[in-house]
């Protein structure tokens, strides 16, 4: 049984960095002008469910890299680079909803992405969501759950942040 844990630990660090690689190749194709190969290795590096590789295909339809600009194409891998743990293309989606930008706005499913960001460490993504609740914007308000998000986006850099958490403590929020 442990041979069998150890093999498949083994194999499964290989695939990982398989993955890396793709993404390797990718970048390197791309840094020397081929970026019709480099969309085709992150295409492929993102069917093996690498989330940087998605978020590159994404990056490649929001832009018109190589493919026809389609923002619902690029929505579509940043919500798989999302769900596979890439908070930046969490934010993106949350920043689409938030402004209707390719999709129609939507406060509720902008601050589900926004959380989902923070969850993954974007410290802005945690600003905007302690907004939403301070606001109550897509959400019912609550000040509490604001001060916790400022708290967190504070943590992770955000200026910004502290300063709300100094001002709601001194309001009394807790």
């Amino acid at each position: 049984m442990k041979i069998f844990k150890t093999l498949l630990l083994m194999l499964s660090l290989l695939s990982i960095n398989i993955y890396a690689n793709l993404v390797e190749d990718g970048i390197a194709a791309s840094n020397a002008g081929n970026k019709k190969k480099a969309f085709e290795i992150f295409e492929q590096a993102c069917e093996q469910n690498n989330p940087l590789a998605c978020q590159y295909v994404a990056e490649a339809y929001n832009q018109g890299i190589t493919v026809k600009m389609s923002v619902p194409k690029a929505l579509e891998f940043y919500t798989k680079s999302c769900s596979l743990g890439l908070g930046n293309s969490c934010l993106f989606i949350a920043n689409s909803y938030n402004k209707g930008t390719g999709v129609e706005k939507n406060y509720t499913k902008a601050l589900e992405f926004y959380g989902k960001a923070c969850d993954n460490s974007v410290a802005i993504a945690c600003q905007h969501y302690a907004f939403f609740h301070e606001i109550g914007r897509g959400v019912k308000r609550d000040k509490s759950v604001a001060k916790e998000y400022y708290k967190k986006s504070c943590e992770l850099g955000i200026d910004d942040g502290c300063f709300y958490v100094k001002q709601l403590t001194q309001m009394g929020v807790k």
